[in-house]
């Protein structure tokens, strides 16, 4: 009797797509500044003999290069100094704290700000979130050595060393992983498009379309923000100059030089932010290349307007605070209020451990709690067995310096590229930087880390009920109606109510961006996510452009305020009634709308 063949067992999408890193670029600046950071204080708290406030240093070298992401020269310097002081104040609430019983309630009050400030931006985010991180971190790492005021103050000192050392790479600044991966498809059209061999080139060009996707859409560094959409609409409207590139190719047609600039000159403004020149389609005997041009004109046409509106000096959204954010700010409150008692309550050692799991797996703006639990477990027992084998094999001393300074510069690549990658690198550094100065405990550690990943998991199941609301779907087509009112309101020139209405449409934006950023990182809902995020970006500008046009005062136009409200509640309607209706069918009618109302 035969037996057919076993059948091969393969894990499923979502989770080869979680447990997958983002293959982004090592930025070697990055990597420097962190490892002389960190390392530096060891160093000279060896050579001194002042092994505490070296300790102390190093985890405000530490904090700072938790926020030293791969961007502009400005843009990277700014997020390391809002980072620096609020990493600063988080830890000095927490080193204060005179108590146990003070701990947990300098961590809980510090938890509200920091969820909050998720809305402020992007670099208030992160600052945010880092100034909750150490505070549960001062809570535990208290030194019995050195006073309150100065563990601030060498805290503060490891923080500005990464800040000088940052600052000092001015000469080998770069430009984000997004920017150049997005940059690269258009590159590798032009070597598509050139002499050489057709085929690699055209794989050359598959690779690159796949990395600029896995970035913008898995980059762990880095949050949700406008010049992430900006990068993305790129993305998505290169479409048709990619099919029209492959079809020129692939009929061996040779692009005018014209053409060709075009191209060149797009690639080098993606990547340096600059605004492109406009581009006008040249006449041609093909098709072909007529519908290169074409694609090319719209495609810079649509970029050069969403710069304008991101330009100093244009209508700014104002940081809105919805339903969605209080929610969060209650999940954390009760995480870490059920950590901070657990470990009151059960007399465990170092429980501070617990509280700051919570902490960075509940980190506002950051995807998928469930992928982040399940990666921080698992980065975590792989950091622990790390340090576990070198704290065998090593003495406390010079002899785990060299080894401290290569965790922490594998830490930017770590932290850009995998999530668990990351948790493993951070826990290893931290114990073994933990060992310069107190027992290292690798069994609490894990019990530790699993108890607050179970609190994450219980209270998120609990909190299920109260986050169920309408789809995505709905969810927009809720917005298209709130927007509808507000351009109603503001192209007729009504004054009496339209704050309220503008800043509670901003509201629910800000709700439906926070729900769009979890999903987007979730393995299971991150295709749907990706679908609705340029239709929600589109809602956003055209509120955007709707306040501007009422801030100018013009003269009130109620025919094209009866005309485009009556377009939107049409297409709310239709997004409604239809399931099928794609998001890019809707996305390309509200960017006619917005189109119409930023250049009338």
């Amino acid at each position: 009797m035969s037996t057919g063949a076993l059948p091969r067992l393969e894990a499923p999408p979502w989770l080869r797509h979680m447990l997958r890193p983002i293959a982004i670029p090592t930025d070697w600046t990055r990597v420097a500044v962190a490892a002389a950071g960190v390392g530096t204080p060891q160093v000279l708290g060896l050579v001194t003999g002042a092994v505490d406030a070296a300790v102390v240093a190093s985890v405000g070298a530490l904090c700072a290069s938790f926020s030293d992401v791969t961007g502009s020269y400005r843009f990277r310097l700014r997020r390391l100094v809002i980072a620096a002081v609020l990493g600063a104040i988080g830890f000095a609430a927490g080193a204060a704290a005179p108590g146990p019983l003070w701990a947990m309630v300098a961590v809980l009050a510090v938890s509200v700000p920091s969820v909050l400030s998720s809305r402020l931006g992007e670099l208030w985010a992160s600052g945010g979130a880092h100034m909750l991180t150490f505070c549960v971190v001062a809570t535990g790492q208290r030194s019995a050595v050195l006073p309150v005021p100065e563990q601030v103050g060498w805290f503060l000192a490891g923080e500005l060393l990464v800040v000088a050392l940052a600052a000092a790479t001015w000469p080998l600044r770069g430009t984000a992983p997004a920017r150049g991966a997005v940059a690269d498809v258009f590159t590798a059209i032009l070597r598509m498009l050139g002499p050489g061999d057709a085929v690699a080139a055209r794989r050359h060009l598959t690779r690159a379309l796949n990395t600029s996707h896995d970035v913008l859409i898995g980059g762990a560094s880095m949050s949700r923000s406008r010049v992430r959409d900006r990068l993305h609409l790129v993305h998505l409207r290169a479409t048709p100059v990619v099919e029209a590139a492959v079809s020129v190719a692939h009929a061996g047609l040779t692009p005018p030089p014209r053409t060709r600039e075009a191209l060149a000159e797009l690639a080098r403004c993606v990547r340096t932010g600059d605004t492109p020149p406009r581009f006008q389609p040249g006449e041609h005997d093909s098709a072909l290349l007529a519908a290169l041009d074409e694609g090319i004109a719209e495609l810079v046409d649509a970029l050069r307007e969403v710069k304008r509106q991101q330009a100093p000096g244009a209508p700014r959204r104002r940081p809105s605070i919805g339903a969605t954010t209080w929610l969060l700010a209650l999940r954390m409150l009760l995480c870490l209020a059920l950590a901070e008692g657990f470990g009151l309550v059960a007399g465990l050692d170092q429980t501070y451990w617990i509280a700051l799991t919570v902490a960075l797996v509940l980190r506002p703006n950051s995807g998928s709690v469930f992928a982040r639990t399940v990666l921080r477990a698992l980065g975590t027992i792989l950091g622990v067995l790390v340090a576990w084998a070198l704290l065998a094999l090593l003495p406390a001393g010079w002899l785990l310096v060299p080894f401290i300074i290569a965790l922490a510069g594998k830490l930017p690549v770590a932290l850009s590229r995998h999530y668990g990658l990351f948790s493993a690198v951070v826990t290893a550094l931290v114990l073994l930087q933990m060992s310069q100065q107190q027992q290292f405990y690798p069994a609490a550690r894990l019990l530790d880390t699993f108890v607050g990943c179970a609190i994450v998991l219980v209270v998120g199941f609990a909190l299920r009920g109260m986050r169920t609301g309408p789809s995505l779907r709905d969810g927009v087509a809720d917005a298209v109606e709130s927007v509808a009112d507000y351009v109603s309101r503001s192209l007729a020139g009504a004054e009496h109510g339209r704050s309220a209405l503008r800043r509670r449409t901003y509201r629910q934006l800000a709700d439906l961006r926070s729900r769009l950023q979890q999903l987007l990182m979730n393995p299971t809902h991150h295709g749907e996510a990706e679908a609705w995020w340029p239709t929600i970006a589109v809602l956003e500008r055209v509120v955007d452009a709707a306040t501007e046009r009422a801030v100018r005062a013009g003269e009130a136009d109620l025919q094209q305020a009866q005309l485009l409200v009556s377009e939107m509640r049409t297409l709310n309607r239709r997004l409604r009634a239809d399931p099928e209706v794609a998001p890019d069918a809707l996305r390309a009618d509200l960017d006619a709308i917005h189109r119409h109302l930023a250049t009338a």
